[in-house]
């Protein structure tokens, strides 16, 4: 059985582009799908050193930016999220996908349709776990340190949880 598809919202994308880890979720999943809208938030005005991560993640294939889906569900339609939020659920309901979300609204919007969700924390977690990272604490750090929230008590717990 292949990988589950993954779509990502705009903020796991730039905190994975300040870390330097936009490869990672394409050896975790099938595939990285990131919608139009998504794409145009990302690339909009983005840091320069988050713009050339972006651009390089894209050029090497580790994500493929498609079309947002032609009809929004009704459940998401009201849903109090952002439009790539919305356009990202709403490709993951259509796809059968995870969903790489991470701001608290998208997240429980994402669990009452039956979504599968997954936040940057939790990606960090299991690529520590798989190996393909070293130390969480460090990167957790300097992705606070660049001005991208993470709860610090979710920090906490996922840090616990592989013994950092």
């Amino acid at each position: 059985m292949s990988a589950p598809l993954l779509v990502a919202d705009s903020g796991p994308l730039i905190a994975l582009a300040r870390l330097d880890l936009l490869a990672i979720p394409s050896r975790m999943f099938s595939e990285l799908l990131v919608t139009a809208t998504v794409w145009r938030e990302v690339t909009g005005e983005p840091r320069p050193e988050d713009e050339v991560a972006l651009a390089a993640a894209f050029d090497r294939g580790f994500l493929l930016v498609v079309a947002d889906p032609p009809q929004i569900p009704a459940a998401l339609a009201d849903a109090q999220i952002d439009e790539g939020e919305r356009s990202a659920l709403a490709l993951a309901l259509l796809r059968g996908a995870v969903v790489l979300v991470d701001e608290r609204r998208a997240r429980a919007c994402a669990l009452g349709l039956g979504l599968p969700v997954l936040g940057t924390l939790g990606l960090l977690v299991r690529a520590r776990e798989q190996g393909m990272v070293g130390p969480v604490r460090p990167l957790t750090n300097a992705l606070l340190a660049s001005g991208y929230f993470l709860a610090r008590p979710l920090v906490e717990r996922a840090l616990a949880s592989i013994g950092e």
